[in-house]
């Protein structure tokens, strides 16, 4: 099996954001403005504060007993948190990635708790998993371009187009155009994977992208920028929350949506079996499930798992696209195994290579 510690996830990184909720006096465990007892919800995740904090802010007033301690961490220290914690107390309470494949390998190797949500019958049935992992968020894995530099009909539509401009229009694409690096970056593995169990003509979107001696990048960030500058024309398979964001602010941005299939990321909670407050836990779970607290989540971009909530992939309402979520199942543990990942990167340099 591929050890989740090695390099695909980059570097080790701890940062603690700090308590949220009502303030404690020291020492007393209480709150400072109403005296009452507090008691602490550790909440460990991937996701930024600024995605959450209005979440975790009405979580608190509706638990005004609860503090909310919220860390984000990268997502091999969060699976060895948790690994590492077994059988003890004290790693977190919840845990909330947007690694699928981790989180499912923590679920299946028995250190997520068993738990069936309130809100579990409201959701889609591809983000749940045996009641022990539970997708939170349906995000687009989109195209993104500078709408400064290409023209209406240099934009593509689908997969497919996009392999057209790249091959009858490569002086416009070449050397200015990225995506993620699967080498490096777990989400990137993710998708470009994902790709091609939807369908084997992505080797020739690879190999297309490689003679237009495509930018490969760690993280969808770094993309978004470059293409905002200028310095990129068009990014392939960015996650479409950050990419939302920016629009909403930066008019240079376009999105698409790629009519023939667009991929949905989604960021998996579970409780681990080691949770110092299960119950706290659970409340917590169906709070991010519910209509209330995807309501708080959509306001980032982060699109919804509740069949009662539409339209499930933000910033899409007016695209043709069809959404292809990336489903919580055991199949998300294909390239933890060092063996299958290895032979899938051999062809992607391969391809990638190909002139």
């Amino acid at each position: 099996m591929y050890c989740p510690l090695a390099g695909i996830f980059g570097l080790a990184a701890y940062v603690f954001l700090g308590a949220l909720a009502f303030a404690q006096e020291p020492g007393t465990g209480q709150n400072a403005e109403t005296g009452r007892p507090q008691v602490s919800l550790v909440v460990k995740t991937t996701t930024d504060l600024s995605e959450a904090a209005d979440l975790v802010s009405e979580f608190t007033k509706l638990n005004p007993s609860v503090a909310v301690e919220y860390s984000k961490v990268l997502s091999t220290d969060l699976f060895d948190q948790v690994v590492k914690s077994s059988g003890t107390k004290g790693a977190a309470d919840v845990v909330w990635s947007s690694s699928m494949d981790l989180q499912i390998k923590l679920a299946n190797d028995g250190y997520a708790a068993e738990y069936h949500s309130a809100e579990a019958d409201g959701i889609f049935g591809w983000a749940r998993w045996k009641d022990r992992a539970y997708g939170v968020t349906a995000e687009p894995v989109v195209i993104v371009y500078n709408k400064r530099l290409l023209r209406e009909g240099q934009v593509p539509k689908d997969h497919a187009e996009l392999l057209r401009l790249l091959t009858d229009h490569l002086p416009v694409f070449q050397g200015k155009i990225a995506t993620y690096d699967p080498e490096l970056s777990g989400t990137g593995l993710l998708f470009i994977t994902q790709d091609v169990r939807v369908t084997a003509q992505t080797w020739k979107l690879v190999a297309a992208m490689g003679r237009a001696k495509v930018k490969l990048y760690s993280s969808s960030g770094p993309m978004i920028d470059r293409v905002s500058s200028g310095e990129l024309v068009l990014a392939y398979n960015v996650l479409g929350s950050y990419a939302l964001e920016r629009a909403k602010r930066d008019q240079d941005i376009g999105i698409v949506f790629p009519s023939d299939y667009t991929l949905l990321l989604s960021r998996i909670a579970l409780i681990p079996q080691s949770a110092q407050q299960p119950e706290l836990a659970r409340r917590f779970v169906d709070f991010l499930l519910s209509r209330s607290g995807q309501a708080l989540l959509a306001r980032h971009s982060l699109g919804s798992v509740r069949e009662d909530m539409k339209p499930t992939v933000p910033g899409s309402a007016d695209a043709k696209i069809a959404a292809r979520p990336i489903a919580l199942s055991i199949d998300l543990l294909t390239y933890l195994d060092q063996a299958k990942r290895e032979r899938f990167l051999k062809d992607w340099k391969k391809f990638l290579q190909e002139r």
